[in-house]
This record gives C-alpha cells, sequence and structure tokens, in this order.
C-alpha cells in the first residue's frame, strides 16, 4: 500500500480526557419528546439504547450491544462510538462529502457491527489498543477482509467503518486514536474490494391491477361498513374493562352481591350467560362477566361464587360479544353474530391495515410517512380549498427528533375526501398522539405515546387482512376476493410505484365509490411537483416511458395491418409513429434517465376517448382555452378541453369504434319521448356531428359530406 502524507495529529497538541462513566451517550443528539432523561443510557453501559434519538416513531434501532466486543478493547470502542454520536463526521481528505453532517442514528448498528468485525481482528493479531494498528496492519485487515463470505457491499461497509475511526481521532483519547495515514488513500472503499456500484431503475414490483383493485375496495368496505362496527365493539369493550359503562351502574359492593344482582338481572331479561368454547359445550366465561359486573382484572370470583353462577339454569352463550352488526355487504350483514371478545384485537388490527392501505395508497406517502402521522393531521389549504393531510417528510440526514421550542416544519400531501374518513375513524378508534400506535394495549416495551407501528407489522396486518378477507367472503364464483399477487407479499413499499403505474394507465374503474381517479392524478402530482420529494415524479417517469414504448409498438403494428387514420393531423399521426418505431432504444440505468429519455421519445401521440390528439402547442385548442381563461400552460392535452374543431385531431378505426357506440347511445336519448324537449335538441344535434365523422373516416373520398 502507498503511504500517503500523514496529517499529523499529535497527542500532547489534542489530550482528549476519558469520558467519565455517567456521561450520557445521546448528549449531543436531540431526543424524543416524552424520553425519560434519567433512563438515557450511561458511557460505562455495556449496552446503549439509541432509539430515542431516532426521528420516525414507527423505526426499531437495535442498541449498541458491547458485551460482543472484546473485553480488552470494549472501552476504547466505546469512546469511538460516543466520539461518533457526539460529533459531526469530519471530512475525508480530498473528500466532497458535506461538513457539519452527523451519522444518523439509523446507521449506528450497522457500524457497531463493523467495528465488533475489527475488534476481533485487533485482539486475535495481539493489538491492544487502536493507536497501535500500523500502515502495514490495515493491508493485512483489507486482505482479511476481502477472503471473508460476505457481500461486496458488507466488505466496503467495513473498510469504511475503520476510516471513520481514523476520521474521529482528534476526538478520542490517546489509545484510541487510528494514527496511521488515512486507510487506503487513494481509492474508494468499493474499488477496494471490487464493487462497481449501479444505480438501477426502481426494481420493486408494483401490485397487479386485479389485486390492486380489490384490496383498495375491501378497504374501502372496512372504512364505510365494517369500520364503524369494530370501533363500536371496542369501544364498548374499553368502557366496560375501565367500569365506566352506563350498564355497570346498577352493581354495587363486592364480587358476591354484584354477582346475585347480575343472575338476577340476566334471568329477569332473558339474557345469556357470556361462553367460550369448551369440549363438548360452551363454558361459562367468568372473565368476561367480571368485566360486565364493573371489576376489574385484579379482582376473581370464589370457587363456590362460580359454581353457584353454573347452578342458576341460566343458558351459556356460545362466545363472549360485543357491540352490534348494522354494516352490510351487498345487502346483507357482514357478520351473524356480534363481534367477539376473542377476535376483537385481530379485527382492530386488520381495520388498522385496511385504514392504512387507504391512506397510503392514495395520498403517495412513503409507508413511514403514514405510520408518523398524529392526531389532528387533517387540514384544508386555505388557498386553494384543497384537502391535505400534514405530515412530516420521511427521507433526509438533517431530521432529527422534535425538541421543546423547535420542531420540524411539516409538509402537506394532498388528498381526495376518503382520505379525511379514513383519519377520522383512526382518530375516533383511540386516544393515542399517533394514529397508528404502536401497542393496542398500554406498556412499557414500545410505549404508544412516542412510538407507532413498526413498517414490519403493518406488512403483516395488511397480509392478515387480505387473508381474513379471503377466509370469511367468496366471490359468486368460489373465488378468492382478493386474489393472490403474483409478485409476492403486499408489502406498503410497493403502493407508490402502483400508484404511479396507475395514475399513469388509469384503468378504469379501479378506486370503488365512484372516485375520480384523474382527481388523484392531478392533485398527487402536482403536490410532488412542488416538493423537495422528487423520486415520485422519477416513478411516475418509468411508467409514462414504458407506456409510451408500449403504445408505439400497439400503433405501428395497427399501421402496418392497415388500420385507418383519419382527421386534420392523421398524417402527422402515420409520420411520428412510424418514426418512433425506428428508435433503436437506450439502456435505461435510473429513472432520471427515464425521464429524459421519455422527454426525447414520445411521438406525443395520445389516445384519448374517441379521438387521438397528435400534440403541437401552437395549435392546440384546448392550451387556447386554458390561456384564456386565465388558467396555467398545460404541458399536454386537456382532453376536458377539446374541440372537434382542433387540428390537432386524428381518428383511428379503434377511435371510430368508440364513436359508433357513442352514436348509438346518442340516438337512444334522441328518439326517447320521455326526455325534454332541450336534451333531446341537443342529442339530435351531436347525432349529426358524430355520424359525420364517422362518414368522413369511412369514406375518405366522399364529397358533400354534411358537417
Amino acid at each position: 500500500m502507498t503511504t500517503p502524507a500523514r496529517i499529523p495529529v499529535p497527542r500532547e497538541a489534542y489530550p482528549v480526557a476519558w469520558p467519565d462513566d455517567q456521561v450520557p451517550v445521546l448528549r449531543n443528539r436531540p431526543v424524543r419528546i416524552g424520553t425519560e432523561t434519567a433512563r438515557l443510557s450511561r458511557f460505562g453501559d455495556d449496552v446503549w439504547h439509541i432509539r430515542p434519538a431516532h426521528r420516525d416513531p414507527h423505526v426499531s434501532v437495535a442498541n449498541l450491544n458491547f458485551l460482543s466486543f472484546p473485553d480488552s478493547l470494549r472501552r476504547q470502542f466505546r469512546a469511538v462510538m460516543l466520539a461518533a454520536l457526539d460529533h459531526p463526521l469530519p471530512v475525508e481528505p480530498g473528500g466532497r462529502q458535506r461538513p457539519g453532517q452527523q451519522i444518523g442514528i439509523g446507521s449506528f448498528s450497522n457500524l457497531a457491527c463493523d467495528l465488533q468485525l475489527f475488534a476481533h481482528w485487533m485482539h486475535g493479531q495481539g493489538l491492544g489498543r487502536i493507536a497501535d494498528v500500523t500502515d502495514r496492519d490495515l493491508d493485512i485487515y483489507l486482505r482479511h477482509v476481502n477472503a471473508l463470505d460476505k457481500s461486496p457491499m458488507r466488505k466496503a461497509d467495513a473498510l469504511c467503518a475503520v476510516r471513520t475511526v481514523w476520521l474521529f481521532r482528534p476526538f478520542l483519547p490517546a489509545p484510541c486514536r487510528l494514527v496511521s495515514g488515512f486507510p487506503w488513500h487513494g481509492r474508494t472503499a468499493n474499488e477496494l474490494v471490487g464493487f462497481r456500484a449501479r444505480q438501477g431503475e426502481n426494481k420493486r414490483p408494483r401490485i397487479r391491477e386485479a389485486t390492486m383493485e380489490a384490496l383498495l375496495a375491501w378497504s374501502l368496505l372496512m372504512l364505510e361498513q365494517i369500520g364503524p362496527d369494530v370501533r363500536d365493539a371496542w369501544h364498548e369493550y374499553t368502557l366496560l374493562s375501565r367500569g365506566e359503562h352506563p350498564s355497570q351502574s346498577i352493581y354495587s359492593g363486592g364480587p358476591g352481591p354484584r354477582l346475585h344482582t347480575y343472575a338476577e338481572n340476566c334471568r329477569r331479561n332473558g339474557n345469556a350467560l357470556p361462553g367460550k368454547p369448551g369440549p363438548d359445550r360452551p363454558q361459562i366465561n367468568y372473565g368476561h362477566v367480571l368485566r360486565l359486573v364493573g371489576l376489574d382484572g385484579k379482582s376473581q370470583f370464589s370457587p363456590a361464587q362460580k359454581r353457584w353462577l353454573a347452578q342458576q339454569g341460566l343458558p351459556v352463550a356460545p362466545d363472549s360479544t360485543v357491540g352490534t352488526i348494522t354494516g352490510q355487504i351487498q345487502g346483507h350483514p357482514w357478520c351473524d353474530t356480534p363481534v367477539s371478545i376473542a377476535e376483537l384485537p385481530g379485527l382492530w388490527r386488520r381495520l388498522g391495515a385496511a385504514l392504512f392501505i387507504i391512506i397510503c395508497y392514495l395520498s403517495g406517502m412513503r409507508p413511514g410517512e403514514v405510520l408518523a402521522l398524529r392526531r389532528g393531521c387533517r387540514g384544508v389549504d386555505e388557498t386553494t380549498g384543497q384537502l391535505v393531510v400534514n405530515g412530516y417528510r420521511g427521507k433526509g440526514f438533517d431530521r432529527t427528533p422534535d425538541a421543546p421550542g423547535k420542531t420540524e416544519p411539516e409538509r402537506p400531501w394532498v388528498v381526495v375526501g376518503v382520505v379525511h374518513e379514513a383519519i377520522a375513524l383512526l382518530e375516533s378508534l383511540h386516544d393515542q398522539p399517533y394514529l397508528f400506535p404502536a401497542q393496542l394495549y398500554a406498556g412499557t416495551l414500545r410505549s404508544s405515546t412516542t412510538h407507532a407501528r413498526t413498517c414490519h407489522s403493518i406488512n403483516r396486518d395488511i397480509a392478515d387482512f387480505a387473508a381474513w378477507v379471503n377466509q370469511y367472503f367468496r366471490r359468486a364464483d368460489g373465488s378468492d376476493p382478493i386474489p393472490e399477487d403474483p409478485a409476492g407479499n403486499l408489502n406498503a413499499s410497493r403502493f407508490r410505484r402502483t400508484l404511479a403505474c396507475f395514475i399513469v394507465r388509469r384503468p378504469r374503474g379501479l378506486i370503488a365509490a365512484a372516485l375520480q381517479y384523474g382527481h388523484v392524478d392531478t392533485k398527487v402530482t402536482l403536490n410532488y411537483a412542488g416538493a423537495p420529494d422528487t423520486e415520485w415524479l422519477q416513478d411516475v417517469a418509468v411508467e409514462k416511458l414504458e407506456l409510451v414504448l408500449e403504445q408505439i409498438n400497439e400503433d405501428v403494428q395497427r399501421l402496418e395491418a392497415g388500420e385507418h387514420v383519419s382527421g386534420p393531423s392523421a398524417d402527422a399521426y402515420r409520420r411520428r409513429v412510424t418514426e418512433a418505431a425506428h428508435f433503436p432504444g437506450r439502456t435505461v440505468v435510473s429513472p432520471r434517465s427515464a425521464a429524459r429519455l421519455l422527454a426525447s421519445t414520445d411521438p406525443q401521440v395520445h389516445h384519448g376517448e374517441g379521438m387521438t390528439c397528435v400534440w403541437r402547442p401552437e395549435t392546440a385548442a384546448c392550451r387556447a382555452a386554458r390561456l384564456a381563461q386565465g388558467l396555467p400552460e398545460p404541458s399536454g392535452p386537456d382532453e376536458s378541453e377539446c374541440r372537434p374543431t382542433c387540428t390537432n385531431l386524428a381518428f383511428t378505426d379503434r377511435d371510430i369504434a368508440r364513436r359508433k357506440q357513442e352514436l348509438r347511445d346518442l340516438e337512444s336519448a334522441r328518439d326517447n319521448p320521455l326526455s325534454p324537449l332541450p336534451l333531446r335538441d341537443r342529442a339530435a344535434a351531436q347525432t349529426q356531428r358524430v355520424a359525420a365523422l364517422i362518414h368522413r373516416h369511412e369514406h375518405p373520398d366522399a364529397e358533400g359530406v354534411p358537417a
């Protein structure tokens, strides 16, 4: 290895004392509001809990366990990790790194693993101090790493960890300083391990149309029909558990008097005792009886009291239920019996998964951005009147937890009405600060006041929701209501790319409940266009490029098969399609290159409803109409402003087939005697225009065709 000129760091010039064992390891990091500072990890601890310094409430961050380091080196590497937590990462010699950037909290677990590898190698080499490592030792370590059975990317990370130790040397006690030259100077870590990083296109598979359509439709059914029943059942169960239900006001005293009152009330009203499945017949659910009479979980009925209740001759229900069923699916109650308390937690999670699908898919937000949403995130833009959801960006090195008096600015996502409805139902399900709290019940493992659901758990609930629908509901032909996706699990990370595809393709009938998908397209795309998050538009560019290439292929095949084209832009249509078909193609290695290729390759031929637009801005009637109304200039055709006299129009045989169906509908409206005369007159005028258009297409050489 060529030894570069060292940047000397004399130990005497930078005396650094060992940290005290009681120093908080997150002393220079913002921690989440609500974190108990007394419980923060200290330098002398063998396990450091650094999760409170992570911005996202849905992310689980691994603890830093120094017990996995050799005992003789453990304190030195604790000092290295503390320096990395305390200070921004120094810029490498000759590097282009942004100054002042701290290592992200989420990266420390990987850094600890890579340093553990280095520490064990040092221990095996008999090196008792980091300061004893020489340039020759580093060459030996490089060969050691390259010989490991690891991926090239992980090998490169292991070498970068050693460079990290070198960069933090001014902040370390003398024994912890790597005083050699900058490790392996002049070569990148990827070059050292023979790894050529290549940024490819987004290979995350889309969810196929049939699966996504059904998944969204059933999510909307959960929102509208099943969700309110689950919410009401959960509220009733919660009030009973807390002893706050109105029906419990008739009970007083200890377990005995309450039990007698309960039995008499059941006999008088003809109610059955709550049950649970038994080996032969339902058994009395004494736990739920305790809940019904207003006793908490610490109370118990004595064996004598249980025998007394069993001898009262009261019927025992097959299960213990709460709430009532009011929602319907296709005119029938979605469930034949009220919700049992055993299945209530599962229904609660499935409802949460359905509401997550609605919010995440119809907003274009990242899964983590949805999971981090707080109560009160709904809003209305004061300028445009659009519905918005206010949250926080899900990516960026500079994101830190909120602190008193300092918080990251919110950013809005423009959404449609059902997203607000889903959020409203979530807010009515519980009183936790996050819409998707970490735990259904109160607990200390991941407190719901400071933590949200993880991506892993919400993905599991989405799969459970789809399986539950397929188990309890069937199509008329016996098939699954939510067909399986051939690409694998329905992970939330696939929603954004699926949305980009469906916005570009716009399959009809995708969104249930008469949602207009074009409405979503405009709002979501414009919202991301004005935001620093450009990945969304890159996904849209990839999908548009695929659509354009497929369309060119189909158009040229139809032309070669003799498809007739008419209209003022027929010649331009044939010329553009033919020229685009001759394009040999180019390798697309990233979404950005897809956008550039789309700009240079797109023939600007747009197939609409019964017409084809060969786009030329200077002659576009829709563009002129928008400018006349003072609206922004469009980047492409606006079908809502299309004019039949526009010179950009062309008509293929496919368009004429649609026009013939339109003509039949217009003739029916024209001849309907029950229709008002103005509507019949309007239909008659449109019938003449469409008939003339069809005649001109089918008889291009005819003269005197009525306009």
